[in-house]
């Protein structure tokens, strides 16, 4: 089987994550522009809308996997589907992308390769993509198993938990890449996740047979998608306009992919507050070249900003020599208040 997609996987070892955010504060619209205030207030609705319920293995399912024969995959709550794409589309409209559909053909392929990495309790390592090494189970059909091997070649993130997560938590956890087997800096479940081609993508999810990690897997390599010419010639992360205060923690890279362009080197790359006019050299600077075609990109960059970030101010990066843009960052979780009314009362004395 030839491999079409570059390797990528991560792990999501806890829940609850050391960040340094600041504690939630109420933010004023004057802190914004007009433009920017509309875009953070369609944002942070959205974000709200957005289902927070956690699964573990007793509500994950409505047919739960049968790893012996006859082999069933199980098939997921919709619920769960449904939140996973919401998530998936919200990044994607951050980033400037159009929404990826979602259809019961391509979650049933995601709902295989999930169940086959259960059925092996596939170990956590880059060898998941693809099934590489494993042995087909008995009771696995050779037609499951190949369905399986494609599957995996997308998304994989692996979840050590007593108490579940829920969809958001993965999806945030593969758009945010910062625990990437493949290497720190390697971006790739985010390039997936924000590809310029792709137009769906399927949702697979299983435990463990006997070791009980939660194997989660996006499908989302198609070879119809990859002929597709890109929606997008530029795709950044934190994108322009406004962005996301939580997903830009200290370990999170930063990426910028190009469609139409290709780089052969190590950029020069500035980071400059434009709230307190204060600029750092990026460092930790990758060029990873053509490794996410597949998505739509003929180069990626992914870099650390090297910059404090505060909420409510506004940022540029600069690509020497490339190409340059700026955003806002807003509390995705809090509610932008308006502009203070002042009213002014009169009362007329009768004499």
């Amino acid at each position: 089987m030839m491999e079409i997609k570059h390797l990528k996987i991560t792990m999501l070892v806890a829940l609850v994550s050391c960040t340094f955010f600041l504690a939630p504060t109420q933010v004023n619209a004057a802190n914004y522009s007009k433009s920017e205030a509309k875009q953070v207030r369609y944002f942070q609705n959205r974000y709200k809308k957005l289902s927070k319920k956690v699964y573990d293995e007793n509500n994950l399912y409505t047919v739960e996997p049968n790893f012996a024969e006859p082999f069933n995959p199980g098939q997921l709550k919709a619920a769960y589907i449904t939140t996973s794409m919401d998530y998936v589309n919200y990044y994607r409209k951050l980033c400037g992308l159009p929404s990826e559909s979602n259809n019961d053909k391509v979650n049933r392929d995601a709902q295989i390769g999930a169940s086959a990495l259960a059925a092996i309790n596939a170990k956590t390592s880059l060898t998941a993509h693809g099934l590489l090494g494993y042995t087909r189970p008995y009771y696995i059909s050779e037609d499951e198993w190949n369905t399986a091997e494609d599957a995996t070649l997308g998304n994989i993130n692996f979840l050590e938990s007593d108490t579940g997560a829920s969809a958001g938590e993965i999806v945030t956890d593969l758009i945010k890449d910062d625990n990437n087997l493949d290497g720190s800096g390697n971006t790739g479940h985010r390039a997936l996740i924000l590809s310029a081609r792709a137009t769906r993508m399927g949702i697979g999810a299983a435990y463990g047979s006997s070791n009980k990690k939660f194997y989660s897997v996006q499908n989302g390599v198609f070879a119809d998608d990859i002929l597709r010419p890109a929606v997008k010639d530029v795709v950044a992360f934190p994108s322009s306009g406004v962005f996301p205060y939580e997903l830009l923690d200290s370990d999170t890279p930063w990426s910028i992919y190009f469609a139409k362009r290709r780089l052969t080197r190590q950029p020069k790359i500035y980071v400059t507050d434009l709230t307190t006019n204060k600029k750092k050299r990026a460092i930790h600077v990758r060029n990873y070249g053509t490794d996410y075609f597949g998505d739509g990109y003929t180069s990626a960059i992914s870099f650390d900003p090297n910059i404090s970030l505060i909420n409510t101010h506004k940022y540029k990066v600069e690509i020497r020599g490339v190409t340059s843009y700026s955003f806002r960052l807003f509390r995705q979780k809090d509610t932008l208040k308006g502009p203070k009314k002042v009213v002014h009362k009169t009362t007329q004395h009768s004499k």
